[in-house]
């Protein structure tokens, strides 16, 4: 369920913007939200820890080894650190514009 929400939200954003620069780079902050989430959540009481974990999932990579398995595993992880590969890249490239 976790992956079909995360496609949706990236369909959605994909329509509302159509630059790939701009849905790679809310793949890498839909990522980094939900990191924020899981420590937020680890390091607080049990029922927000409960809370958190019923509705949120620890990250992307998790997703993908709580759905996958094998060869397909080892594929969706790498397009997974080349899609961050690129967020770093776009991250980047705002801020040399910015200075």
């Amino acid at each position: 369920m976790d992956i079909v929400i995360i496609f949706i939200i990236l369909l959605i954003v994909a329509l509302v913007f159509k630059r790939v620069s701009n849905v790679i780079i809310f793949f890498g902050l839909i990522d980094i939200f939900l990191r924020i989430l899981d420590y937020i959540g680890k390091h607080t009481s049990s029922d927000i820890n409960n809370f958190i974990n019923k509705i949120f999932p620890d990250s992307i990579p998790a997703i993908i080894n709580n759905y996958s398995t094998g060869v397909l595993e080892d594929i969706l992880m790498w397009v997974y650190v080349g899609l961050m590969i690129l967020f770093l890249y776009y991250v980047f490239r705002m801020l040399l514009h910015r200075l």
